[in-house]
């Protein structure tokens, strides 16, 4: 562990109880609030200090960067009201609790790097067309050296708490402390090359790049915010961990059709589970009880799980499902199936059933389409089928 990693946790262990249970919705909440009134202390006293520096010298870009922080300010008053709001317990008006508004806290900081942003860039342009000597002197860019010093111990630390709790407006707000001290390199630099080289109008360049880079800062963070609010596709290693969760429980041979609801404190599970058919009705609804139980405390939320029994299959079944296996070679788009069955309409007219998987790549639009060529291609190539039906598993389940 290294000394940063020692006083990281030493900071953690001081101000937050049990931080170790880091599933604890109030425990989350903790790191979010503490990585905000962190940065709020820090930005505040920096604040101050650029700003006095940039009246002083008469710099729009050291100005601009006192703006700069002062949107962090903004975001950081806002992380911590949104976790405040988000370790609410639920309500009858919002059964889910309020885990999605550590989410809108991108989404207004993106609204402050905008207005920033664009009112840096029209100062900034009137300083390029009419530049004017900055008062400076040798003290100036080491002062400014140290506040990047402090921005970059900060960034580390709340980065650290991000990655404890997974928190994306946490790593947000600790990659705008990392961009602020490229920010300050710029602004320092271009202090001392228009002072040595007397181009007052660097001054003004800087000041126009932090500006547009503010207006970058904010498209990128409000994209962000946006997706989980609208619904964000869960993570490969969530449903793998899903799926080994459940598959763990005696009985389940395998599980499809995996849909999680991410309420940011909470998760609403749904999937179904392939129990064979050899154990019963009883015994089949114990099995999906203690998978869903599981799931539950592993997950800290609701789950869902319905049931599908695997029949025992014959050589007869066994030989369609084998030619239904050289059918689907013929479709790219096609990477898997499950829910595969054969329903005897008479002995020489079969019925197929399955539900199909198809590549990310493939529209909603293209589903049924898919699903008639697959049923045409099915009547060339396996005898005595009375016809198919097929399901395109859409693209929220796994």
């Amino acid at each position: 562990m290294s000394i940063f990693e020692k006083i990281n946790r030493a900071l953690v262990t001081r101000f937050i109880k049990d931080f170790e249970d880091t599933f604890n919705n109030q425990v989350r909440a903790k790191h979010g609030q503490l990585a905000g009134w962190m940065s709020i202390s820090a930005m505040l006293v920096l604040f101050i200090v650029k700003m006095g520096l940039g009246i002083r010298a008469g710099s729009i870009s050291i100005v601009a960067n006192a703006f700069h922080l002062l949107s962090h300010m903004a975001n950081s008053v806002i992380l911590v009201v949104s976790f405040k709001m988000a370790a609410r317990p639920a309500t009858a008006k919002t059964p889910y609790g309020h885990g999605r508004m550590e989410h809108v806290a991108p989404l207004i900081m993106s609204i402050f790097l905008f207005v920033s942003g664009i009112q840096i860039a029209e100062q900034s342009v009137h300083r390029v067309l009419e530049p004017h000597e900055v008062h400076y002197w040798n003290a100036l860019p080491w002062i400014l050296l140290a506040t990047i010093i402090i921005k970059q111990w900060l960034a580390q630390f709340i980065k650290y708490l991000g990655k404890r709790v997974d928190s994306h407006a946490i790593l947000a707000n600790a990659f705008h402390q990392t961009i602020e001290a490229v920010m300050s390199i710029t602004v320092i630099i271009g202090l001392v090359a228009g002072h040595y080289f007397h181009k007052p109008e660097v001054d003004g360049y800087i000041g126009i790049f932090v500006s547009l880079w503010l207006l970058y800062m904010g498209f990128t963070h409000g994209r962000e915010a946006i997706v989980p609010l609208l619904g964000k596709a869960p993570s490969h290693e969530l449903i793998q961990k899903i799926r080994k969760t459940a598959k763990s429980i005696d009985g389940v041979e395998d599980v499809h059709e995996i849909i999680v609801h991410d309420y940011g404190t909470m998760y609403t599970i749904s999937l179904h589970l392939e129990i064979p058919e050899k154990f019963g009705p009883i015994e089949i609804h114990d099995i999906t009880e203690r998978c869903e139980a599981k799931l539950r405390v592993t997950f800290r939320g609701e789950t869902t799980a319905h049931s599908d029994p695997l029949l025992e299959s014959t050589p007869e079944i066994q030989a369609i499902e084998d030619r239904f296996k050289v059918v689907l070679e013929e479709f790219p788009e096609v990477i898997g199936y499950h829910d595969f069955r054969v329903v005897a309409e008479s002995k020489k007219s079969k019925i197929i059933v399955a539900d199909i998987d198809a590549a990310e790549k493939v529209p909603e639009s293209e589903f049924d389409s898919l699903a008639k060529r697959l049923n045409v291609k099915c009547f060339e190539k396996i005898p005595s089928i009375a016809y198919c039906s097929f399901y395109i598993t859409p693209k929220y389940a796994y």
